[in-house]
C-alpha cells in the first residue's frame, strides 16, 4: 500500500490550514513593515532641503524653455540658470519653500549630468517645482520597492521576503535616504538593472534580448556610472561563446545609445552638447567640493586626502580585471553551454559586481551611490550561500545600511563614516568574487 493511500485527509487538513495561515501572516507582516517604512521615508521628501540634486536636473529644462543658453555646461550658462531659479522662487505664487531652499543652496548650478538625463527629466516636468518633485519622488520610491522585490524573486527569495527586504532598506538605509533626500537617480538605476535581469532570466525571443540591450544602453546614456555592467555582461557572453546573444544585446544597446544621443542633442539644441558635457566633466573639482568631509565616500578620495596618488583609474582597472577573471575561468564549455541556469548566474554575477564598482572604484562616490550595492548584498545573502560568505556578507550589508553604525557611534561625521562604507563595500566585493559561479561539470556521453 502506498504512502498516499494511507494518508488521512482529516489529519492533514489542520496542518494545511496552519501553513496557509502562516503564509498569510508573513505576507501581512511584510506589507505592514513596508507601509511603516514608507511612512518613515516619505517625510524626507517633503522637507525644504529635499531635491537639491533633482533641482539641478529640473532647472535645465526650465532654462531651455525660458532662456536661450547655447551651452548649459559653461560657467556663464550655469550662472544664468542659477539666477533663473532664484527669480522663479521669488515669483512662485504657491510654494512650499523647497524651490527657494534649493535655489539658495545651489547658488551655482552644477551641470554634470548627460543631455539624455536632462531630456528625461524635462519630458515629465510641468514647470511647477513642487508638483514635479513630488511626482519624481513617488516614481522613484515605487521603482525602488519593485526593484528590491524583483531582485529578491530573481535570486530565489519569496515575494514576502523581498517586500521585507525593501522595508528594511526604506527604513534603515542611509544611502537610500540620501538618494531620496537629494532627488538623485540611484533608485531608478536599480529599477533599470532589475528590468534588464528580468528580461535575461529566460531567453525565448530576439525581442527580449534586444530589449535587454536597450535597457542597458539607456541606463548608461542617462548616467555612465553603470558603464562596467554592459562591458562585463558582454565579456561573460563572449567567454561562453554566446555570439548570437552578444550580437543582439550589443545591437539593442547601441541602438538605444544612439537614440539617447539624438534625444539629448535635440533637447539641448545641438550635437555639440555631448562634447560640452565631456568637457564640463573636467571642471568637476573646480565647481564642486568633492572632499570626504562633504560626503565623498570613495576609497580613491580617502587615499588622495591622505597624501597618496590618484588611484581611481587603477582601482577601476584592477576591479574590472578581478571580476573578469572568474568570468573567464568559470566559462561554459561544450554541451554545458546550453545550461540556462549557469548562464543566468554568470550574468547576475557580472551585473551585481559591475554595479557595485560604481561605488567602489571612482574618485567621486557620493553616499547615495552605495544604493547600487543592493544587488550584491542580496546575492551574498540568498539561500544556499556558503556560511563563510553569508555571515560576513550580512555584517557588510548591515554596515552599508549606515544608520545602525551611526546610531551605535552616536556621530554622523563623514570622515568617520567614509572608512566604514569603504571597508564594507570592498568586503562585499571580495565575498562576491569568492562566490563566483564555477564552470558546470560536463557529463560523459556514456553516463545517464
Amino acid at each position: 500500500m502506498t504512502e498516499s493511500a494511507t494518508r488521512d485527509p482529516a489529519r492533514d487538513a489542520p496542518s494545511d490550514r496552519r501553513s496557509r495561515a502562516l503564509a498569510v501572516a508573513r505576507w501581512l507582516a511584510a506589507v505592514a513593515c513596508l507601509a511603516g517604512a514608507l511612512l518613515v521615508s516619505w517625510p524626507k521628501t517633503r522637507s525644504e532641503a529635499a531635491g537639491v540634486d533633482y533641482y539641478q536636473f529640473w532647472i535645465v529644462g526650465q532654462a531651455r524653455s525660458l532662456l536661450e543658453i547655447p551651452d548649459v555646461y559653461s560657467p556663464a550658462g550655469r550662472d544664468r540658470m542659477a539666477e533663473l531659479g532664484r527669480r522663479m522662487a521669488e515669483g512662485a505664487v504657491r510654494s512650499s519653500g523647497r524651490l527657494r531652499a534649493c535655489a539658495d543652496f545651489r547658488s551655482q548650478v552644477e551641470t554634470f549630468a548627460t543631455p539624455f538625463l536632462y531630456a528625461l527629466v524635462g519630458a515629465w516636468a510641468t514647470g511647477d517645482y513642487d508638483t514635479d518633485l513630488r511626482r519624481f519622488h513617488f516614481a522613484s520610491l515605487a521603482v525602488f520597492v519593485a526593484a528590491v522585490v524583483g531582485f529578491g524573486v530573481l535570486l530565489g527569495y519569496g515575494v514576502d521576503t523581498g517586500i521585507f527586504a525593501a522595508a528594511v532598506l526604506c527604513a534603515l538605509s542611509d544611502p537610500f535616504a540620501a538618494d531620496v533626500r537629494t532627488g538623485n537617480v540611484g533608485e531608478l538605476q536599480l529599477g533599470g538593472l532589475c528590468l534588464f535581469l528580468a528580461l535575461r532570466r529566460r531567453l525565448g525571443s530576439r525581442a527580449r534580448e534586444l530589449a535587454a540591450g536597450a535597457v542597458l544602453g539607456a541606463l548608461v546614456a542617462a548616467k555612465p556610472t553603470l558603464g562596467l555592467v554592459p562591458v562585463l555582461v558582454a565579456f561573460a557572453l563572449l567567454a561562453d561563446r554566446r555570439l548570437r546573444s552578444l550580437g543582439l544585446l550589443a545591437f539593442g544597446s547601441i541602438a538605444a545609445g544612439l537614440t539617447a544621443l539624438a534625444v539629448g542633442a535635440a533637447y539641448l539644441g545641438s550635437w555639440h552638447a555631448w562634447l560640452d558635457w565631456l568637457r564640463g566633466l573636467g571642471e568637476l573639482e573646480l565647481v564642486s567640493d568633492i572632499s570626504v568631509s562633504n560626503g565623498n565616500f570613495g576609497l580613491a578620495q580617502l587615499v588622495a586626502e591622505a597624501g597618496g596618488p590618484q588611484v581611481g583609474l587603477p582601482l577601476t582597472f584592477a576591479l574590472s580585471l578581478a571580476i573578469a577573471t572568474p568570468l573567464w575561468v568559470g566559462r561554459s564549455r561544450g554541451p554545458a553551454v546550453s545550461d540556462g541556469t549557469h548562464r543566468f548566474e554568470r550574468e547576475l554575477f557580472a551585473l551585481a559586481l559591475g554595479s557595485a564598482a560604481a561605488a567602489l572604484a571612482p574618485e567621486l562616490v557620493w553616499l547615495h551611490y552605495y544604493v547600487l550595492l543592493v544587488p550584491l548584498s542580496l546575492l551574498l545573502l540568498r539561500r544556499g550561500q556558503a556560511r563563510w560568505i553569508a555571515l560576513p556578507g550580512l555584517l557588510a550589508a548591515i554596515a552599508l545600511l549606515g544608520s545602525p553604525a551611526r546610531f551605535l557611534a552616536g556621530v554622523a561625521n563623514p570622515e568617520v563614516q567614509a572608512p566604514v562604507y569603504v571597508l564594507a563595500g570592498w568586503l562585499s566585493a571580495a565575498l562576491g568574487l569568492a562566490s563566483a559561479p564555477r564552470a558546470p561539470v560536463e557529463r560523459s556521453a556514456s553516463v545517464r
